[in-house]
């Protein structure tokens, strides 16, 4: 799974180019009962306590008849991450950042290591040619040198197996995810964190038309909750998907297409509403024994990801009009599998934001990019 991340405020204020209106002050703003779009109720925030959510239903499978609990899956994963670019700084406010700006006094460090927990239980369940898996994922994740940069998060999933296709339910729950400090002018005056709750709803069809081909049908709708100082970038999103994978004799290739329409429904301040099309192919060579004259060998494979992603603003204010952002990434990754219980990957991923923006400061600030290496050791019990 993966989820683009929101757009954040603007840094400092903008001059607009000539014939833009400019974003009221939010003491002029229209009163809600005069402007129907500020009559949105949105949908409940979520509980951000996660840990009562995952241990309860951890208890619950650990505590099944024998019976079942033989047939649990478990599986723990431990890994560290290094980014360049832990905050996804332009070089703009990287400069900054040397020169000791104080709008950037949050940042303790640009590049940092961070430390990576998952837990996963499952549960398959056999009834004649049906197979059901509910499961629950555990994300943590713990950086070192900013440590209010850290998140943590639940999935919880229903899988439905039959020969030719199958069928995954999701729900995500991340109760905060920290992106960065920013300026609150029209409210503080201070430096305050930029962070989001989101609920995710998530649904994945596959499908085997013939021998060593799937396709796949995705949607997902996703609702983001800021905190009380932003709460005008409130939004929802939705996105729908077609991939497709063959499997060769030697390795496989999947492409995917997402449209995702991303709507910040507010609008009393600016709109970053935007619509975005996603596209990404991946190649998977097959899993190759490290020593062909053993076959207890450990085996390996690589696999390599290509992503590139245009969104289009829809808003006429000075910060988001008429702006395009163009995002590419690139992942490259080695697995390693030590019998049935031990996997150890090693991933290197590159990320790259190039902006077309009719004002120079809104380029300055928001291109980056972003290099991050990792390391993951995986046990199944």
């Amino acid at each position: 799974m993966s989820c683009q991340m929101p757009e954040s405020r603007k840094p400092e204020p903008l001059t607009p180019p000539p014939g833009t209106q400019t974003v009221p002050d939010r003491e002029k703003e229209t009163p809600p009962e005069q402007d129907e779009r500020l009559q949105i109720k949105p949908p409940a925030k979520p509980p951000r306590n996660i840990v009562p959510i995952i241990m309860g239903l951890a208890l619950f499978l650990l505590l099944l008849p024998k019976p079942l609990a033989a047939q649990l899956d478990i599986g723990v994963s431990l890994g560290t991450s290094y980014s360049d670019n832990v905050f996804q700084l332009s070089d703009y406010d990287l400069d900054r950042w040397d020169h000791s700006h104080p709008n950037l006094d949050y940042v303790d460090t640009t590049d940092d290591l961070a430390l990576n927990a998952r837990f996963d239980l499952a549960l398959p369940v056999r009834y004649q040619w049906w197979k059901f898996t509910p499961s629950v994922t555990a994300n943590l994740r713990q950086n070192f040198s900013n440590p209010d940069k850290q998140s943590e998060n639940a999935l919880f999933r229903m899988r439905v197996d039959r020969y030719y296709w199958n069928l995954t339910a999701l729900y995500g729950y991340y109760p905060e995810n920290y992106v960065r400090s920013y300026v609150d002018s029209d409210g503080t005056g201070e430096l305050e964190k930029y962070s989001y709750a989101r609920n995710l709803y998530r649904g994945d069809l596959n499908l085997k038309p013939f021998d060593h081909a799937t396709l796949q049908l995705h949607g997902r709708y996703e609702q983001y909750f800021y905190n009380q100082f932003w709460t005008e970038f409130d939004a929802n999103a939705t996105t729908l998907g077609l991939g497709a994978r063959y499997a060769f004799p030697a390795f496989s290739l999947g492409a995917n297409y997402r449209y995702r329409i991303y709507d910040n429904y507010r609008h009393d301040a600016e709109d970053g509403s935007y619509e975005s099309n996603r596209y990404s192919g991946n190649i998977r060579l097959k899993s190759t024994p490290l020593n062909d004259d053993n076959p207890d060998s450990p085996t390996f494979y690589p696999e390599l990801t290509l992503a590139y992603e245009e969104r289009f603003f829809q808003s006429s204010d000075p910060w988001y009009g008429g702006r395009a952002d163009f995002i590419y990434n690139t992942s490259a990754a080695l697995n390693f599998d030590f019998g049935p219980r031990w996997n150890i990957k090693l991933d290197y991923s590159h990320a790259y934001r190039n902006v077309e923006s009719p004002v120079e400061e809104v380029r300055r600030a928001r291109e980056y990019s972003e290099n991050k290496v990792s390391a993951t050791v995986k046990y199944s019990f």
